[in-house]
């Protein structure tokens, strides 16, 4: 299918939409926040590009998401589906990529806002089609039902008068699910562009998989406090520990012992995750921040992973039970991050500007090589990216990935000289949308990668190309 002929069958789907918005009343056709807000969707996204929050979504967020009046019916739901294409697609072995067919890729349902006074939550699940599982390769890409991002919180404001040193006080605790899945600007690395992505094909969300920031993609239980001083200062600390049983289990859903496809992340004691940020005022419709965060993630492996492992040079674990029981003999892998970032944020009608980027220092230690043929290892990654919108209608941006770092089995080897890869890789994702509703978007994005782990032309000795892994993902988001 031609890219014409996927343009106008994806924008059939929204046409349909907008009819079917137009037979709703007002309340019913906005998401969950903005029915409880009676504010549109611009005013807590910039440009209207969710997730990207703008100092009012901000301040939404950080107040527990009870501004508003609480809603009868506290749900919405948003839909991604479209067309990714690559050569190579950037999967793991033996797993089944799309090629450019119009297909549905994640159903989300949002639960939560204001529960009461001083609590609410953002509460999202999701139904993935066709998604990239666990199983050595054996196992074919499956649906599955599981709990997203888990934020439940806690806050007091306080508002002093002019002449007071504190002028504007909010503190808060949050029960989540995901090392900065709290935060509220969009260049820690749970929240930084590219925000969507095939479930078929992961290069459309741009650096190696296997070179992933470990440190932010474990799923477990957390707790933390934060306060965020005159809207200017910020500081978070939250506590994360083993997920996959216990009373919040429900929060790693479907993770469990006996799941072959979903094996909990196994953390040893509980695993520190800090935030810390000083966001300017608002002038003329400028704001910045600049920030600093970082976490430190001791991780067990299961029975499988350690077993499975070629590197692996520790006693053998005693296993028994379920198919995932931790291998807590075996050691941990420890990841240690440390990152700076910042972001810009230019909000005046018609027109919307943001830029964000980060650096991040990672260190890993594997003395037993449960995952990494070395004992240490180090990576360092640029992230960045600037976008435009107009009238919060049309929009453009484009992402800047670079990663270096230890080469390492982890990466891969050379089919020819049996050499361990490195994680060295760049990619450059530009995007563009037009977004006919608030709620409706249409988006074509692509991943150019110029360095794909460790090289340009042949990196791993099979004769491929960087270029092999490059991706088009065609994709229709609606929030209803």
């Amino acid at each position: 299918m031609g890219l014409i002929k996927k343009l106008r069958a994806l924008l059939l789907i929204p046409l349909g939409v907008v009819f079917f918005c137009a037979g709703l009343a007002d309340a019913e056709a906005l998401p969950l926040f903005s029915r409880q807000t009676g504010q549109n969707c611009v005013s807590c996204h910039a440009g209207g590009q969710y997730p990207e929050l703008t100092p009012y979504g901000r301040y939404f967020k950080l107040t527990a998401y009870t501004i508003g009046e609480r809603t009868n019916i506290p749900v919405s739901v948003q839909f991604v589906g479209g067309a990714a294409t690559s050569t190579n697609g950037n999967n793991g072995t033996g797993q089944v990529h799309q090629s450019g067919k119009l297909e549905p890729n994640y159903l989300f349902l949002d639960v939560g806002g204001k529960i009461a006074d001083n609590f609410g939550a953002f509460s999202q699940w999701y139904y993935a089609f066709d998604e990239q599982v666990s199983g050595k390769g054996s196992i074919p890409n499956q649906n599955q039902f599981a709990a997203d991002i888990q934020d439940w919180r806690y806050a007091d404001h306080y508002v002093g008068n002019t002449a007071d040193v504190v002028k504007d006080f909010i503190w808060g605790a949050s029960l989540n699910n995901y090392a900065g899945a709290t935060d509220v600007w969009n260049s820690s690395p749970m929240w930084m562009y590219p925000y969507m992505g095939s479930t078929r094909n992961y290069s459309t969300y741009g650096l190696p998989y296997n070179t992933r920031l470990s440190a932010y993609s474990v799923h477990n239980p957390g707790y933390g406090v934060y306060g965020y001083v005159n809207q200017n200062f910020y500081g978070e600390v939250n506590l994360y520990q083993s997920g996959g049983s216990g009373p919040l289990s429900w929060m790693t859903y479907p993770a469990s012992n006996s799941n072959p496809n979903s094996a909990p992340v196994y953390l040893q004691g509980l695993n520190p995750y800090f935030r810390f940020a000083y966001q300017s005022d608002e002038h003329a419709g400028h704001n910045w921040m600049v920030g600093f965060l970082g976490a430190n993630i001791n991780q067990y492996a299961s029975c499988n992973t350690v077993a499975d492992s070629s590197s692996y040079k520790g006693a053998a674990p005693t296993c028994s039970g379920p198919v995932n029981a931790p291998a807590l003999s075996a050691g941990t892998v420890k990841f240690q991050d440390r990152a700076i970032d910042g972001q810009y944020q230019y909000l005046v009608d018609p027109h919307t500007v943001t830029a964000q980027a980060r650096y991040t220092k990672e260190n890993i230690s594997d003395p037993t090589g449960i995952l990494y043929s070395n004992p240490n290892n180090k990576t360092n990654s640029f992230m960045s990216k600037v976008s435009y919108v107009y009238n919060a209608t049309y929009g453009a941006a484009v992402a800047f990935q670079n990663i270096t770092g230890t080469g390492d089995a982890r990466y891969g080897t050379n089919a020819v000289t049996g050499a361990n890869l490195n994680p060295n890789s760049t990619a450059w994702i530009p995007s563009i949308w037009y977004q006919p509703l608030q709620n409706v978007r249409l988006t074509y994005q692509y991943t150019a990668f110029t360095k794909y782990n460790g090289g340009t032309i042949n990196y791993n000795g099979s004769g491929t190309n960087a270029s092999a892994n490059n991706a088009s993902w065609l994709y229709l988001w609606v929030a209803m």
